[in-house]
C-alpha cells in the first residue's frame, strides 16, 4: 500500500530559542520556523508531504482448543521524512556568515531530510485454561524491528554537509523511537467478580549520542505491572494497581550533555518510575 502524511502545524510554524547547557556552558539555539528568515536565508525549502510504501503478511492459527497464535511481518519505507536537523553555528564555512549577520549563534530546522526503511515482526501467543474455579489467560507478545536511514537529502546550499544536516546523533533519535525488541508476558486471572493481572515488559536497549559525541547506551529494562479489580455491578468495575511496580528507571547519564538537560533522554519505557492508580470502568 501507499500513503502520505502532510507536515504538521508544529513542524511548519514552531519557532523557539532554547538554552542548552553543553559541557557546562549555556548555548542559545534557534529552532526556526519553516518560513522563517533564517530558514530561507540558508536555503531550507518549504516542507512537503512524506510519502510511504508499506507491505505486510501474516497468519493466524490455533493449537487445540486453548492456544492461539498470530504472526505478522511488515515493511515500511518513508520518503522525504520530516526530521529535525543538526545544529549549524557561526563557524560553518557555508552558512556561518549568514547566521552571524542575522545575529544567530546556533540554528536548526525541520526539513524533508531523510528516507527510512523499517522491517518488523509482531507475534502473539495466547492460552486460556481453567485454574481452580477461575480462568487464567496467558499472553506472550513480541515485536522485533529494525529501522535504517537509507538516504540523506540536504539542500543544494548545504550539499556535502550531511553529517551536520542529519548526522549520526540526529539519526539516533529517530532509530531510538522504538527499541529493537519489546516483549510482553501477561497473566490475567478472573474468578467471578474478581480479577488479577500481572504483566512483565522487557524493553530492548537503544543507543543515543550526547552533545560531546559520546554514546549513551540505554540498557535493556524489565518492568512489572500489577492490578486487582472487582466488578461492582455488570456495568462498573473498580481497579487498583501499579505500573512499573519495582520503580525501574532508564540508564542514568550526565545531565550536562543530554538533549533534555536531565538524567536521561526520552526512551519508550518512560522515566516516571513507579505509578499507582485507581480506575473505575463504566460499560454502557
Amino acid at each position: 500500500s501507499t500513503g502520505f502524511r502532510a507536515p504538521s502545524l508544529a513542524q511548519i510554524n514552531f519557532n523557539t530559542v532554547s538554552t542548552n547547557v553543553i559541557g557546562g556552558v549555556a548555548v542559545d539555539v534557534l529552532l526556526d520556523r519553516n518560513d522563517g528568515p533564517v530558514s530561507r536565508a540558508v536555503g531550507i525549502p518549504a516542507l512537503k508531504q512524506e510519502r510511504s510504501q508499506s507491505a505486510s503478511v501474516g497468519f493466524t492459527g490455533r493449537a487445540g482448543s486453548i492456544l492461539t497464535f498470530t504472526v505478522d511481518g511488515y515493511y515500511i519505507h518513508i520518503q522525504d521524512r520530516i526530521v529535525l536537523t543538526g545544529t549549524f553555528d557561526q563557524s560553518d564555512n557555508i552558512i556561518g556568515g549568514t547566521l552571524t549577520s542575522l545575529g544567530v549563534g546556533k540554528a536548526q530546522f525541520f526539513a524533508n531530510a531523510a528516507a527510512t526503511t523499517t522491517w518488523g515482526l509482531d507475534a502473539v501467543v495466547a492460552n486460556t485454561l481453567g485454574v481452580g474455579s477461575g480462568r487464567l489467560t496467558t499472553t506472550l507478545a513480541a515485536n522485533l524491528n529494525r529501522l535504517l536511514v537509507t538516504n540523506i537529502q540536504t539542500t543544494p546550499l548545504l550539499a556535502g554537509k550531511e553529517e551536520t544536516f542529519f548526522g549520526e546523533r540526529e539519526q539516533a533519535f529517530v532509530k531510538a523511537s522504538a527499541p529493537p525488541f519489546k516483549i510482553n508476558l501477561t497473566f490475567d486471572y478472573n474468578l467471578g467478580r474478581f480479577g488479577a493481572l500481572v504483566r512483565f515488559v522487557q524493553f530492548g536497549g537503544v543507543k543515543l549520542i550526547d552533545y560531546d559525541g559520546n554514546p549513551e547506551n540505554y540498557g535493556q529494562r524489565l518492568t512489572t505491572d500489577v492490578a486487582l479489580s472487582y466488578a461492582l455491578t455488570n456495568q462498573l468495575r473498580l481497579s487498583l494497581g501499579s505500573s512499573n511496580l519495582f520503580n525501574v528507571y532508564p540508564s542514568f547519564f550526565n545531565p550536562l550533555v543530554t538533549e533534555t538537560g536531565g538524567a536521561w533522554d526520552p526512551v519508550q519505557m518512560g522515566s516516571n518510575g513507579r505509578m499507582l492508580f485507581a480506575k473505575l470502568q463504566v460499560k454502557f
